[in-house]
């Protein structure tokens, strides 16, 4: 079914359900909280084992089934989808020769993403400020992002400005709007953010100045090879992307360059784009911390980016950023696990980082995907509240790492979740009909909450999450093994 299919048949759902289902009827879908209940340690390959990876596999596929039954997500989706359609064909018809790179987003709807949390809708709520920006990459491909304020009445601007973050988005073929999340929460935090999409993919260029569009070779004289980020799936595009982003926010050609700390900037990215923010949060010394979204590493040198002399970090001690990532489970789509994976396997920037004696933390997320940092709508796996719990475990990085607050320590540390990632939930989640009111399709959409949830819960039980950090109460080194057995004094032995 493609996605355009799908928004008709989402559209058509909401028109009946608004005016069939009575305003004082019980949710017809909840959260299945069972996805974070205590799991219990069967042996592997146990009818007890089964049981429970059957359900984590099912967990792993929740945010489709709510979408499904979500008729206020149907409506939204078709017309957030249709309009943005409308917007970027507008766009590529007034640059001709500048043909953009995406081709997910050319499907009628794709870019709905989360309709809730559209642009139109978070400014209009006087939640922030957005600005729509654009700026040319090393190789002349126009980039295009938007950048995030703070409220200015909750937030008036500190006297050296608000701290930065740059969000690299992830490959084959995303684009900005899946990880509006991010920004609108770090705005709604305190912070300026900026989400682009890389060359070849959403609103960016195909092409860089290198290139001739009608045919795809270098200009006449150029060395063989020369057309640099085409195709689009490649390392470059996201390395150097990172890169040129961060000097793009940090110039004066950003309309609002005086408003950001320039000593308090991060970075952060998802998939190939964790990768590339990996990369240029140890090289770039204009970087004071890194979150990667699956999933974090550790450089061992600056090769693939190209990073201004003056900030090029000391290729003796590479690794000096402090750096979050988060993984999940399963990749795009589940399969059953018999038998214990090495539970190491996702902590090997984590482990590098820590060997080295900088601060870091990994969190895997359970019965979740790699869709879980994006709001891909119908089309892949995705669990229920992960997206909220990276929201969260962002944010306190952020304000740990940038902001010098002690809290984000405490909630990085925490054995359950606070409401700090549920004031800022605005986007999609489950339907309550009787939260729905007549003649306005949007509502009864009730957002993800997780406060109170435990993390060990939380945590994948196949693959191990931890963290070595510096308490900043006191300075001594705080180190949790296994975040999931509560953080014992011994590692536990593997299932």
């Amino acid at each position: 079914m493609s996605s355009r299919t799908c928004s008709l048949v989402l559209a058509a759902v909401a028109a009946v359900a608004l005016t069939a289902v009575p305003a004082s009827a019980d949710p017809v879908v909840g959260v299945d909280y069972s996805c974070v209940q205590p799991a219990g340690n069967p042996q592997p390959n146990t009818p007890e084992w089964i049981q429970r990876d059957t359900l984590n596999q099912n967990c792993a596929g929740l945010r489709i089934r709510d979408q499904l039954a979500n008729p206020a997500f149907g409506f939204g989706n078709y017309m957030e989808g249709d309009t943005l359609a409308v917007d970027q064909a507008t766009d590529q018809l007034s640059r001709p020769t500048e043909p953009n790179g995406g081709v997910t987003t050319l499907i009628p709807g794709s870019k709905g993403a989360d309709p809730f949390r559209s642009v139109r809708r978070w400014t209009a709520a006087g939640l922030g400020r957005v600005q729509a920006v654009h700026f040319t990459s090393s190789d002349g491909a126009e980039l295009r992002g938007h950048i995030f304020l703070p409220s200015e009445k909750k937030f008036p601007e500190p006297k050296d400005g608000y701290p930065g973050v740059v969000i690299t988005d992830g490959s084959i073929q995303a684009y900005e709007e899946l990880y509006y999340w991010a920004a609108e929460d770090l705005a709604a935090h305190g912070y300026m953010a900026m989400t682009y999409d890389v060359q070849g993919q959403g609103d960016s260029d195909l092409f860089g100045s290198d290139c001739q569009p009608a045919d795809n070779i270098p200009p006449s004289g150029a060395p063989s090879g020369s057309c640099q980020g085409v195709p689009y799936q490649q390392n470059y595009n996201f390395y150097q992307g990172a890169e040129d982003s961060l000097s793009y926010f940090l110039s004066d050609k950003n309309p609002f360059y005086r408003d950001v700390d320039a000593s308090r900037l991060g970075i952060a990215g998802h998939s190939l784009g964790a990768g590339a923010v990996s990369v240029v949060g140890q090289c770039d010394t204009r970087v004071k911390t890194i979150v990667a979204w699956d999933n974090l590493s550790a450089p061992a040198n600056c090769s693939g980016v190209t990073v201004p002399a003056a900030y090029q970090a000391d290729k003796d001690h590479l690794l000096h950023t402090p750096a979050m990532g988060m993984s999940n489970d399963y990749l795009f789509n589940t399969q059953p696990t018999l038998s214990p994976p090495d539970e190491h396997s996702k902590m090997a920037g984590y482990l590098a980082l820590k060997k080295a004696g900088v601060d870091t933390e990994e969190i895997v997320f359970r019965g979740a995907t790699h869709l879980t940092y994006t709001y891909i709508p119908l089309v892949f796996q995705a669990s229920e509240l992960n997206e909220r719990m990276a929201s969260y475990y962002t944010v306190a990085w952020f304000d740990q790492y940038l902001r010098g607050d002690d809290t984000g320590f405490d909630r990085l540390t925490a054995a359950a979740f606070d409401n700090s990632a549920d004031t800022d939930s605005i986007g999609a989640g489950v339907f309550d009909p009787s939260k729905a009111v007549p003649g306005d399709p949007f509502t009864g959409n009730v957002p993800y909450t997780i406060n109170g949830i435990k993390v060990p819960d939380s945590v994948s039980f196949y693959y191990q999450s931890g963290w070595a950090l510096h308490d900043p109460k006191n300075g001594h080194e705080a180190n949790c093994l296994d975040v999931r057995a509560g953080c014992p004094a011994t590692e536990p032995a593997t299932p």
